[in-house]
């Protein structure tokens, strides 16, 4: 797709100003109706319904909305094949109608899907799974998987000002177009015809031209007060395909920013999760803390503006500049992203300036804490929230070990052992680290490759160095200690061990392990000790 980068000045004294692209405006007029697919088993339903759906009552009032219209007519504006997923259906026969039609489907082709059910309580929405092909007069359909949910016309409000819970009414496919967020997202499909219908009459020129607004006729401060979590659907979309955002938009979300605060952790996480997946964080926190969500969402990346940094080592600016210059450069997995957002979480905390040089001693400590912490409160799973942590505590390791400029190997070794499974993350971490900061420093590239070298010599010897010669019972039963924190000790005593022989181009068997360990702790003549068989 060919960009044109535009700047949004969204704040007159913002620090930061927000790159965007544009799609490529249409260059040939787009027919209503658009046949070019690339088959999924939701294409394959609105295939199955344009056959259905004529001659009975739901002819014309059935379409197509939302996400899976917006992708399939992108996709025709770039000349690509459309595959549309995720197809949602809204039924505009009045109140009912989504589960009438959910019904219909379901009685015409029992062999092939489940019983419809109703999505929730006081909610007319209706679920119908495929869960087979299907053939209907004649003509077979891959349907398989399909999971579609038809929707009655509705208006919605939302009574409790501080809740997200809404109360419907049945409406008009006019009115339903009305409650949903942007133009991009408003255009219908008639399922009996295949046109593509935009009732906004700004809809499709917004797709074209990508621009991200609410529609024409709904006041947007209602739009996002009464559903906040649309304005991170605005942070998700922008990152997603670079939109413009008009400057009146920026301006109602920085006016309702707070109300992001009843919006559950779960929702929130939700949104961030998607961004996440795109390798779009950077993109994402930039146009947050322009809007003003930054603040409400993670008020710690707020916190680091203006935490200066000795301008020798850092001469990008101060803790923020860095961090996003750190995020830029980082591997774009979930753990990756939120490890280089929050690796210097801890220098607000720890800065201190000692003989007119800023320090910031044990920031990476501080920072794991609250790293924990701050993944917990916004529900980042478990095993991703305890990664993180782990990257951001160990993330100085390789800058301090490095630091000479020619560490040994038994120094490299050491730190393998200790960084663990968490390895190529921590230097994924720390070469990103690097390449946020003025003046650049290759160190982390020859780490890299020193910690290379160190692997290669282990396989040659045919050693998995993660694995020591024996494990916590045979460490007891050799060296018949209790279980206890002297179990620990000899574990560290057998890595330290491995780590010399290897050095010395040797493998530590059981056999010397064993009479090493025995030869250690005789020597201590710890009471909890039986005598040493070895001086008997």
């Amino acid at each position: 797709m060919r960009k044109t980068p535009q700047e949004l000045d969204c704040l007159a004294n913002s620090l930061y100003k927000l790159e965007l692209t544009n799609l490529p405006k249409e260059l040939d007029k787009v027919a209503n109706t658009i046949d070019k697919y690339a088959k999924t088993s939701e294409t394959e339903v609105e295939r199955l319904l344009k056959i259905m759906l004529p001659g009975t009552p739901f002819s014309g009032k059935v379409k197509a909305v939302g996400g899976y219209v917006r992708d399939e007519y992108m996709s025709h504006l770039k000349g690509e094949e459309a595959s549309p997923k995720d197809l949602d259906i809204v039924v505009g026969i009045g109140a009912g109608g989504a589960e009438k039609l959910a019904k219909f489907v379901h009685t015409e082709l029992k062999k092939g899907t489940y019983t419809p059910r109703a999505m929730g309580e006081g909610y007319p929405i209706w679920q119908l799974v495929f869960n087979s092909d299907v053939e209907y007069k004649g003509e077979k359909y891959e349907t398989n998987g399909a999971v579609i949910e038809f929707a009655d016309a509705m208006q919605e409000r939302y009574p409790d000002p501080n809740s997200r819970q809404r109360e419907t009414v049945p409406s008009t496919i006019e009115e339903d177009v009305k409650r949903r967020d942007f133009t991009v997202n408003m255009l219908l499909k008639d399922l009996t015809t295949g046109e593509i219908e935009d009732l906004t009459g700004t809809s499709k020129k917004d797709v074209e031209n990508g621009i991200l607004r609410g529609h024409p006729e709904v006041p947007l401060d209602k739009m996002f007060n009464e559903d906040p979590l649309r304005m991170l659907r605005l942070v998700r979309f922008n990152a997603k395909y670079g939109w413009k955002v008009p400057k009146d938009v920026i301006r109602a979300v920085q006016k309702n920013a707070d109300r992001i605060k009843i919006v559950s952790a779960e929702r929130i996480y939700g949104e961030l999760e998607k961004i996440l997946k795109l390798g779009k964080l950077h993109q994402a926190v930039k146009f947050m803390s322009v809007c003003g969500l930054l603040s409400y969402i993670l008020p710690e990346v707020r916190a680091l503006k203006g935490v200066e940094q000795d301008s020798r080592h850092h001469n990008e600016g101060d803790v923020y500049r860095h961090t996003m210059m750190v995020l830029k450069n980082a591997p774009l997995s979930i753990q990756g992203q939120m490890a280089a957002l929050l690796h210097d979480i801890g220098k607000p905390k720890t800065q201190e300036y000692v003989d007119g040089k800023i320090k910031f001693l044990g920031h990476e400590e501080v920072g794991a804490e609250m790293t924990k912490a701050i993944l917990d409160r916004m529900k980042f799973p478990r095993d991703i929230a305890e990664s993180v942590t782990r990257i951001v505590r160990h993330h100085m390791r390789p800058h301090h070990l490095n630091i000479n400029g020619n560490p040994s190997e038994r120094s490299i070794r050491k730190f393998i052992g200790e960084v663990g499974d968490d390895l190529e993350d921590v230097l994924a971490q720390a070469l990103a680290d690097r390449q946020g900061m003025l003046p650049y420093i290759p160190d982390v590239e020859e780490l890299k490759e020193k910690v290379k070298a160190v692997q290669e010599k282990n396989k040659a010897l045919g050693v998995d160095s993660t694995k020591l010669p024996l494990n916590g019972s045979e460490v007891m039963e050799s060296v018949n200690i209790p279980r206890g924190p002297k179990v620990g000790e000899a574990m560290r005593l057998l890595k330290t061990l491995q780590d010399d022989y290897l050095t010395e181009g040797k493998v530590l068997d059981k056999e010397t392990a064993i009479l090493l360990l025995r030869k250690h702790f005789s020597s201590q003549s710890s009471p909890d000790l039986v005598e040493d068989p070895i001086q008997k």
